[in-house]
């Protein structure tokens, strides 16, 4: 009968159109059933968890909507009975007739073993965070979008005549009441008492699916803005994967794999270009002398170089960061690719809607259910397109602020690894600009990068589609369109010029007022300020003077651009209309013409803009890549192996040297040379010398800050170091000893106590709440050195390096210090 049924299109070439029964009966029914069981395994994975996982997760036994009448188990049950009074139904009435049709068997059974499941599923959800589950409510909207074909049918034949089958349509209603209760208890989050301070720290993480994707969660926000500034305490926590320690970790793994890949090739590249210039009389039959006569010859002629050339650009690992980062945040990508997609096919069936619902107009013959159905799907397509478009849009923003926060923490962390020939290459300038301005250049490509295949993407089925309206005519815009490449070609070009030559500016003047705050005191007392200041403002200029250029060939860019819609739609109509007289311009050509320029208008106003950025970020690329594809230091020479006591059985040594030789520079001379020694636990050595006799060197090998050149040192436990100029931090002078520990407020007197702080807090406006200026800048020389060696005592090490801790501290302090913190009896003894 199905196939009759699907064939005869009866049913709706009239005004009361109507679905057949058995297509109904089967599709209606399977299609939603199919959706639900093809995506529910992935919502039984939380039963995978091993079960001290599982125990972590609060099992919610007082939530509100469980212990209640409507909850989500409850209405299930429920439904399950009706399924269950369904199939009972049809064996009853099998016994009593003739045999039924199949599908009123399958149609229950599929209904009882989907109840079932969502059963499970409710109950595994449990140990979630997210109690409601985005798949189950997308299955009741679907199941209720496709069960108002059916509802209103019995509605309509209840009405026309008396209703042959009263079981089955009570049965029907019942069910799809519960469906439809199911629905609306399932836009609420259930939210355990035991989550209820996890979601005041961050509702997000236990919202609902439908909050989540209305960004309901974030409205207490808004309204607390509204009524008063927002502070710092009205922010919410940050998800666990969205923290920075979780990306960085990731980012990590990943850069050091490329970065290693990346310095192979490197290497290969630069094997194959000594081979090149070290065997030049390769293929011919020249005497090794002979080709060293014209090597000398021609030497000369190497050394013109062009403007602008410097030799300090040697080569580096690159074509590694834009892969790490795709490898680092693939799963961001792909779902915002997803959403990308959806909105952009959205976005060509509304013009084609429109075009239909015009044709209905323009149509007095058809049917008034056809413009009823035009309109809800114009609504339904315009709504799915801006809730893909908000999810697109908020994945796109996420992406740009973690690879920035992730691109910091990899610099930062690079500066504190590299090693000395790596730091000779790189100013704190251009660390400090690598931070600010190209890390930024990331983020503000990562929230528009989807444009770079979906705007041409858009652009193609523009064509496509207005290529089925007005034909040949089209290829006049699209004539237009080719003839503005070459015009964008060369203002990129241009662009990146300007901005390369921009960067190089900055990375100057980030230097000089760096040398300018440090040594503000020496410019001020030798009034070196209008010096300065000029070389400042001339750098400052040529940097303007950079920015005023770029923003007008971004100005005409954009400009050809916004204009190019409206030319590309004048030439196409203009056309159109001249070629053939019997080509006219009705509505419904020209609306749905002037819709699909509309949506040309967009991809082609953000394009330009999105290369502009494109060129930006491939500078900053270059910069990123040879900053964190330098050397790092190499702390293999330190060892942490377990050492045979020489001084006693027991303790063995703490630090032991064994032919050490050490050099700051790879190929430089060595600093220190074939030091042994032994350092046993709990003694106090001291190391003098001369001015220039190494004593910071051999601290410095130890920490591993040094170059290896042969030897290795073998340390015993953890290290502090107090550095000969104490290190401060912008923080208050109590967050500056703790220094990140966890406060022991007992051992934290003692500390102070001993390192002679008491009487300087009494001093202090707020005591160690006292906000302490960049470097110590409201402290003593004497005050920083005792808050630096505090900061050290205090972190409980087991080996303590201290570079001249004495020198900035008066006599009768120094004495004070040996004994309390130094001595025998002091805070060190047994360290």
């Amino acid at each position: 009968v199905c196939p009759c049924c699907l064939q005869n299109s009866s049913f709706l070439a009239r005004p009361d159109a109507d679905l057949p029964v058995c297509f109904q009966q089967t599709v209606l029914v399977w299609v939603p059933l199919g959706f639900f069981w093809i995506l529910a395994p992935w919502q039984l994975l939380p039963m995978c968890k091993s079960r001290a996982k599982r125990s972590s997760f609060p099992r919610g036994a007082g939530s509100p909507l469980t212990a209640s009448p409507l909850s989500p188990q409850v209405v299930a049950t429920l439904l399950l009975v009706t399924a269950v009074a369904e199939l009972a139904l049809a064996f009853v009435e099998d016994t009593e007739q003739d045999p039924l049709p199949a599908v009123l068997y399958t149609n229950p059974s599929l209904y009882i073993a989907t109840w079932l499941l969502v059963l499970v599923i409710h109950d595994v959800r449990r140990f979630c965070l997210r109690r409601d589950s985005g798949i189950l409510f997308c299955f009741w909207t679907l199941s209720l979008l496709c069960g108002i074909f059916p509802f209103q049918s019995l509605i309509r034949k209840a009405l026309q005549a008396p209703i042959s089958d009263m079981p089955r349509f009570v049965l029907f209603f019942i069910s799809y009441g519960l469906q439809l209760l199911l629905f609306l208890v399932s836009g609420f989050s259930d939210i355990a008492p035991e989550t209820k301070e996890i979601a005041k720290k961050n509702p997000e993480v236990t919202a609902s699916f439908l909050s989540s994707i209305t960004f309901e969660w974030y409205t207490s926000t808004v309204f607390k803005g509204y009524r008063k500034p927002l502070e710092i305490e009205d922010i919410w926590e940050l998800k666990e994967k969205d923290k920075i320690q979780a990306i960085y970790a990731v980012l990590e793994k990943n850069m050091k794999t490329a970065v290693r890949k990346a310095q192979a090739k490197l290497e290969k590249r630069k094997y194959k270009k000594r081979r090149r210039e070290g065997d030049p009389d390769h293929g011919n039959n020249m005497s090794k002398a002979q080709s060293q006569d014209i090597l000398v010859l021609k030497q000369p002629k190497k050394k013109k170089k062009k403007k602008g050339d410097s030799g300090l650009h040697k080569d580096y690992p690159r074509g590694w960061l834009v892969k790490t980062l795709c490898k680092t945040f693939w799963q961001n990508l792909v779902l915002s690719v997803a959403f990308k997609l959806v909105h952009d096919v959205l976005v060509f069936v509304s013009p084609q809607l429109l075009k239909l619902l015009i044709a209905f107009v323009s149509d007095e013959e058809s049917f008034a259910w056809q413009g009823y159905l035009y309109a809800i799907l114009l609504f339904l397509a315009a709504l799915i397109q801006s809730l893909c478009l908000q999810q697109y849009f908020t994945l796109c923003f996420q992406l740009g602020i973690n690879v920035r926060a992730s691109l910091i923490a990899a610099i930062y962390k690079k500066a504190l690894t590299m090693s000395s020939a790596t730091r000779k290459e790189s100013t704190v300038g251009e660390t400090v600009n690598l931070m600010s301005a190209d890390a930024q250049r990331f983020m503000d490509m990562a929230n528009f990068i989807h444009q770079l295949w979906s705007s041409p993407l858009q652009i193609i089925l523009s064509i496509v589609f207005l290529w089925g309206e007005l034909g040949p005519s089209v290829l006049a815009g699209l004539a237009v369109m080719v003839l503005l490449i070459p015009i964008n070609a060369f203002l990129v070009a241009k662009a990146k010029t300007i901005q390369v030559r921009n960067m190089k500016n900055k990375d100057e003047r980030m230097k000089i007022m760096n040398e300018i705050l440090n040594g503000i005191k020496i410019l001020k007392l030798f009034a070196w300020e209008p010096s300065f200041e000029k070389r400042v403002n001339e750098i400052r200029a040529r940097e303007l003077k950079d920015l005023l250029n770029f923003s007008y060939l971004q100005s005409v860019s954009i400009f050809v651009f916004t204009c190019a819609p409206f030319l590309v739609s004048l030439a196409s109509f203009a056309v159109y209309v001249l070629v053939d007289e019997n080509n006219v311009l009705d509505a419904q050509k020209a609306f749905t013409a002037i819709s699909l320029f509309n949506v040309l208008r967009f991809p082609m106003a953000m394009l330009p803009m999105v290369l502009s950025s494109l060129v930006q970020t491939n500078v900053s690329t270059a910069r990123l890549e040879r900053y964190l594809g330098g050397e790092d230091l190499d702390t293999s020479a330190i060892h942490h192996n377990p050492i045979a006591g020489r001084w006693t059985s027991r303790l063995g040594s703490a630090v032991r040297f064994s032919e050490a030789t050490f050099a700051w520079e790879q190929d430089g001379n060595a600093a220190i040379r074939d030091v042994t020694l032994d350092i046993a636990p709990g003694s106090l050595v001291a190391v003098v010398g001369a001015v220039g006799s190494g004593k910071s060197s051999l601290v410095s090998a130890m920490l591993g800050e040094m170059e290896h050149i042969k030897g290795h040192i073998n340390i015993q436990g953890s290290l502090a170091y107090v550095p000969q100029q104490a290190w401060i931090q912008n923080a208050t002078l109590k967050d500056n000893i703790l220094f990140g520990s966890k406060l022991d407020e007992a051992r934290y007197q003692q500390v102070i106590k001993a390192c002679a702080l008491l009487p300087d807090l009494e001093l202090l406006p707020a005591g160690d709440k006292t906000e302490i200026g960049e470097k110590g800048i409201n402290l003593s020389g004497g005050q920083k050195q005792r808050v630096s060696l505090a900061r050290a005592v205090y972190s409980d090490a087991d080996i303590y390096i201290l570079d001249d801790p004495l020198s900035a501290v008066d006599a009768h302090v120094g004495k004070y210090l040996f004994d309390h913190v130094l001595g025998p009896k002091g805070l060190l003894q047994k360290k």
